[in-house]
């Protein structure tokens, strides 16, 4: 039983060293070649909260004169859904964050307005409406024709800081 309480101590104390401190981020992981895009089986939180499910479980079934094989099948039990329920609450956290940078393939297909009229063989400026912001961009027209201030355009391509548009008709 001893051995048990031990293993949960170690595992509460990790965990709140995480907590109180912010140690054992994303970035210090037990494998770091494992590339999971996110909280894994061998992150230390994970490890820490597998270590405390673990160590209680089989603690609680030595004190009910359980086997100490059958405790720590138990506890083994206990310890891989608790870190698997840590894993999925920190995915589905994680996926909840958003980003307000506009990569170049999302403006692809959008439409905008043309804010600044574009030559037939230069350079204007067109704004669409992206994840809820509004950006502007330098606009080239895609069969080099002019296109006036105001006019309803579609983003054909993207080549470069250049927007290739077209008028919406």
């Amino acid at each position: 039983m001893t051995v048990f309480i031990i293993l949960a101590v170690v595992g509460v104390v990790l965990l709140l060293i995480s907590a109180f401190f912010g140690f054992f981020g994303d970035d210090i992981e037990a494998a770091p070649e494992v590339e999971g895009g996110g909280p894994h089986f061998l992150s230390l939180r994970s490890i820490a909260v597998f270590l405390t499910a673990f160590g209680t479980v089989g603690a609680i079934a030595r004190w009910y004169n359980l086997p100490a094989m059958l405790s720590s099948l138990w506890g083994l039990l206990a310890g891989a859904a608790m870190s698997g329920v840590y894993i999925l609450a920190m995915q589905m956290v994680r996926s909840q964050e958003a980003s307000s940078l506009i990569e170049d393939r999302e403006l692809v297909g959008l439409t905008g307005r043309v804010t600044v009229t574009i030559p037939a063989d230069g350079l204007g400026e067109v704004s669409c409406t992206v994840k809820s912001q509004t950006t502007r961009r330098m606009a080239r027209s895609k069969d080099r024709q002019a296109i006036a201030e105001g006019v309803i355009v579609r983003v054909i391509e993207v080549q470069g800081d250049v927007a290739l548009v077209e008028p919406v008709t």
